[in-house]
């Protein structure tokens, strides 16, 4: 009967701890200054409807954000409808711990549509509807464009950071994982590449990097 009610007290933890971290509530909780311009009734917009133009645009130049979600992963893609060709990806993902908390991964980078870089990495643990900074979950901010390239290649090669796209995708294929893609385009890169991305893994306490 003990055992019992130790199990039940257990899954009842379990399930407290559990409440109020949906990924919705984790991007409710992410600081204004990481979301561009979603104070908290935008959010809850964007949640709703799945699009948000941001106030202050006109007809020459204007600025909507984009919202898409699954259980654990946000991803919001601000453009111009009108005006510039600028585009920001931000990638919001939660990853549940040991102890039940969570760890949340944001990531953002932008430029065009076939020129942009890394901006942000930020890593934070997740509890009580709140967020704190952790840098120490194993994810770098950046990974260095020669770290993709070949050895031995020419000087003239070995800091072909304008011929490279690089950015965080926060759900690739392999479950718990996350990874550091490069995408040259010119096809001048085509034989510098040693490996297109750097995967990260998650084990219940900060992320592992694939040796493959």
């Amino acid at each position: 009967m003990k055992k019992q009610f130790l199990t039940l007290l257990f899954f009842f933890t379990l399930e407290s701890i559990a409440f109020g971290q949906t990924i919705e509530d984790v991007f409710r909780a992410i600081p204004l200054e990481y979301t561009i311009d979603l104070n908290l009734e935008a959010k809850d917009s964007l949640i709703q409807n799945g699009t948000y133009a941001i106030p202050g645009g006109d007809e020459r130049e204007s600025l909507k954000c984009d919202y898409t979600s699954e259980k654990d992963f946000i991803q919001l893609i601000y453009s111009y409808p009108s005006g510039q060709s600028g585009i920001v990806i931000i990638e919001i993902r939660k990853f549940q711990k040991i102890d039940g908390s969570l760890a949340v991964v944001y990531a953002k980078f932008g430029g065009t549509r076939s020129a942009y870089d890394q901006h942000t990495l930020l890593t934070f643990d997740y509890q009580d509807r709140s967020l704190t900074l952790n840098e120490n979950l194993g994810l770098p901010k950046t990974i260095e464009a020669f770290q993709f390239l070949k050895d031995n290649l020419p000087d003239s090669v070995k800091t072909p950071s304008r011929n490279l796209n690089t950015s965080y995708n926060l759900v690739p294929a392999e479950a718990s994982s996350i990874e550091y893609l490069v995408n040259p385009f010119t096809n001048q890169a085509e034989g510098w590449i040693k490996t297109d991305r750097f995967l990260f893994t998650w084990n219940g306490e900060q992320f592992e990097k694939s040796k493959k």
